[in-house]
């Protein structure tokens, strides 16, 4: 069990303390309790939780995130990513007037019914056989099997949803050259080219499709842009956001807490720190890790994958199921050694973090992976 955090550390219940790249999955950008942050939301918090209207922050929010992401008009809110996916892929279907969905195999979307087809037969279990249908699966960075299911499926594809750096799918970036391919294959058919940035937003100032060369027709949001409040949030182009306007017959939408005050208030003063010096430096310090952990582990079989400030050890030469087995493994070495790692060990750094912190992680990291290399 979890006790406190405070910056890049988390105490458990035997007062045990870690250094944390976990990160609640990524979403603590800025480490537990930054006092910005924390002191932004009890602000708002002292004036009311949340209402039935729309408030100042929620607003001020938007704004910018629309001075951010130059390349969208507008935003709407919901209460987490796996809401934001389902609005997403509605927003598509009726803008487009089609059903089909193309994801990259893998790649994790949130729980909802047609997000979770990608994730394979266990994902897939309770979700009714017509969502499966309604969905098509590729391999990450496959042009060609991105456009055999475009010709396979012409005038059927709603829109194409891409993660920048999905982790169940191993952490591996996509290409420059499949997001172009989905891009114009988009253009080409008339469907909607999605980004899920819910942890791939971190990686790059404006975006990671942005810094791609390529602008999505969505972007679905959530976990750093909350500031560590329950968050998610879907934007785009006016002409296709305008399926959402509630003044036009727009699609019934919303969530009780959906924008409310303190995720905003907390979001925003996460965002503001969270600018473009801060990310090339976060990036930075991410680079720096993968490489000294890379430099310890690649004699055992191990390499690192990942972008910006996510890293992964991953054991390639193992089988699916092996692989499983030995990041269970570590995961619990990581802990031993007082480094809080993902259940798939992934790591997130934050901007707490030093130059000292991280290469203090890398060896704690690194001495895990040998240890979980020599057992198995």
């Amino acid at each position: 069990m979890a006790v406190r955090g405070e910056g890049c550390y988390i105490e458990d219940d035997g007062g045990y303390r870690l250094i944390d790249v976990n990160n609640n999955f990524t979403a603590l950008i800025h480490g537990h309790a930054h006092p910005v942050v924390h002191d932004a939301a009890q602000c708002a918090m002292r004036d009311g939780m949340a209402f039935g209207l729309p408030n100042m922050l929620e607003i001020e929010h938007a704004q910018l995130m629309m001075d951010r992401l130059r390349y969208v008009d507008q935003i709407r809110y919901t209460n987490s990513g796996t809401e934001a996916v389902m609005l997403a892929v509605r927003v598509a279907r009726t803008v487009t007037g089609r059903d089909g969905v193309i994801f990259v195999r893998k790649a994790y979307h949130g729980h909802s019914d047609i997000a979770l087809v990608p994730g394979g037969a266990n994902s897939r279990r309770g979700v009714p056989a017509g969502v499966v249908e309604d969905t098509v699966e590729v391999s990450i960075n496959d042009i060609g099997e991105l456009t055999a299911a475009f010709d396979r499926l012409d005038g059927k594809i709603a829109a194409v949803m891409i993660d920048p750096m999905p982790n169940r799918a191993g952490l591996v970036t996509v290409d420059p050259e499949f997001w172009q391919a989905a891009r114009a294959l988009c253009d080409r058919t008339g469907a909607l080219l999605i980004s899920d940035e819910v942890i791939g937003l971190r990686l790059a100032y404006a975006g990671a499709a942005m810094s791609m060369g390529v602008v999505p027709d969505l972007i679905v949001m959530g976990k750093i842009i909350g500031g560590g409040t329950p968050v998610g949030a879907l934007a785009g182009r006016a002409d296709v956001m305008a399926a959402l306007d509630p003044l036009d017959g727009g699609l019934e939408h919303g969530g009780t807490y959906s924008g409310n005050p303190v995720t905003m208030a907390a979001g925003l003063a996460a965002m503001r720190l969270y600018d473009g010096a801060a990310v090339k430096r976060l990036n930075g310090l991410g680079e720096r890790l993968r490489s000294t952990l890379t430099g310890i582990v690649t004699a055992h079989g191990w390499h690192v994958r990942g972008g910006g400030s996510l890293f992964r050890p991953y054991p390639g030469h193992l089988t699916p199921e092996e692989t499983r087995a030995a990041h269970t493994t570590l995961w619990w070495a990581a802990y031993d050694r007082g480094v809080l790692m993902t259940q798939s060990c992934q790591g997130a750094l934050s901007t707490p973090m030093t130059e000292a912190i991280v290469d203090d992680v890398a060896e704690r990291i690194g001495d895990a992976v040998v240890a979980t290399a020599s057992s198995g």
